[in-house]
């Protein structure tokens, strides 16, 4: 006899979903409340203010530096005794720095900052696209398992047919009583199966009202439909535009920006500066000229710390480029492979599917033709069970594979969202 507890046994996801709409609730639905309620949507929308403010910061070395400083201090002349109060002298100074040449220091700081905002704008979009991932995929897990219990449900009622007309055969005489015992064991069996399908659905939405912090109330009422109207074909995309290898790619421009700030830090810095300071002093001493003064020049810096730390800071930032190169090489050829082993697996599912839904319609066929030939007395009890138990797990093979098709067309969709590079 076919078992149909094997067949129910098909899919555990991890659990996402949102909220609360009036009427049945469908795919559209379920992803806008997740992206509302989900505080990573959130976090995503400060880093990417974050991330422009770190443009204008980058940009803002570019610009004069204004200081400022006041001293206030006392002077005492030793051993002379003329002076025994001290010199009180109150000064102050302002400076502006402008940064002249940085050999290009200050640029590659910008490109840098830019580097970073178009990274985390594409780590941004790939947040997003997991939340609408696991939106969509337990959406279905819900509904996979809502039919599973609807052909369970079914079962039952078909097993209770069943032995409605085993009755019908006992009352003429057409049958022992043995097969009778036989046929209210095989309805009893129905019922752990059943139960078995109501806590796969319960644990479904559960998972499903988690994810969407919402009670399992409000989101039970989902469409149960798998089967798209007309399924499109998945089409292969170039890997260069996918969101996890543009990052990748704008991971390695980074890279290289960084080996260049740690090369151009061998280089001095060419600057422009003017400095006003005012002094005031209690006193006057003959020969010694206290007076305002201003300055006005160049200046040019240049650092070299002897213990070697600029020359490790460059070895390490080449490594690190030569890492972001080789990870480039390695999420392009994962994507590329993953692509199409997800159009294939589709591509075979499709196929499959046509067949199964001629299985599914001929086993239900099968099965009433079955169910009025027990009744004539011509076929055996087995017969029928076996009969109805083939209708019965075809359909929930059927679901089963249309689930795996939705789940593949999600994962798919979420490799393929897009980045910029």
């Amino acid at each position: 006899m076919l078992k149909l507890s094997a067949a129910i046994l098909a899919v555990s996801l991890a659990g996402v979903l949102n909220a609360q709409t009036p009427g049945v609730l469908k795919e559209d639905d379920i992803i806008k409340m997740a992206l509302e309620r989900n505080e990573v949507s959130a976090i995503t929308k400060n880093q990417i203010e974050q991330a422009e403010i770190r443009i204008k910061q980058a940009r803002s070395y570019m610009f004069p530096t204004l200081k400022a400083n006041a001293t206030w201090s006392k002077m005492y002349i030793i051993p002379e005794k003329h002076l025994p109060g001290g010199i009180e002298r109150r000064a102050g100074e302002v400076s502006l720095v402008q940064p002249i040449y940085t050999f290009g220091r200050l640029s590659t700081g910008v490109e840098m900052a830019k580097l970073g905002n178009d990274i985390t704008k594409n780590n941004a979009k790939a947040t997003i696209s997991e939340i609408v991932k696991t939106a969509k995929q337990l959406y279905y897990s819900a509904a996979f398992n809502k039919n599973v219990l609807k052909i369970a449900q079914e079962s039952l009622s078909n097993a209770n047919s069943n032995k409605s007309a085993l009755n019908e055969r006992v009352s003429f005489g057409r049958i022992n009583q043995n097969d009778n015992i036989k046929m209210q064991a095989d309805v009893a069996s129905r019922k752990p199966l059943l139960y078995e399908a109501t806590k796969g659905y319960e644990s479904a939405l559960h998972d499903l009202s988690s994810f969407l912090d919402l009670p399992v109330e409000q989101v039970q009422n989902i469409d149960t439909n798998l089967a798209d109207a007309s399924p499109v074909p998945l089409v292969e995309k170039n890997v260069d535009q996918f969101v996890d290898v543009a990052n990748a790619a704008n991971q390695r421009q980074l890279s290289l920006a960084q080996e260049k700030l740690a090369k151009d830090d061998y280089m001095p810095t060419l600057s422009a500066f003017a400095s006003y300071l005012p002094v005031n002093a209690n006193i006057s001493l003959p020969g010694v000229l206290m007076t305002d003064t201003a300055q006005i020049g160049l200046r040019l810096d240049f650092e070299l710390p002897l213990g070697g730390t600029k020359i490790q800071e460059r070895k390490i930032k080449t490594i690190d480029r030569v890492n972001a190169e080789l990870n480039l090489k390695r999420v392009r050829r994962e994507a590329d492979k993953q692509q199409s082993s997800l159009i294939q697996q589709y591509a075979t599912l499709t196929e499959k599917n046509k067949s199964i839904e001629e299985a599914v319609r001929l086993a239900e066929r099968s099965y009433r033709v079955a169910l009025q030939s027990f009744r004539n007395g011509s076929i055996s009890q087995l017969q029928l069970n076996d009969s109805e138990l083939l209708a019965t797990n075809n359909k929930i093979a059927k679901a089963q594979n249309l689930l795996q098709m939705k789940l593949i067309r999600i994962e798919l969709e979420r490799l393929q969202t897009e980045g910029k590079r």
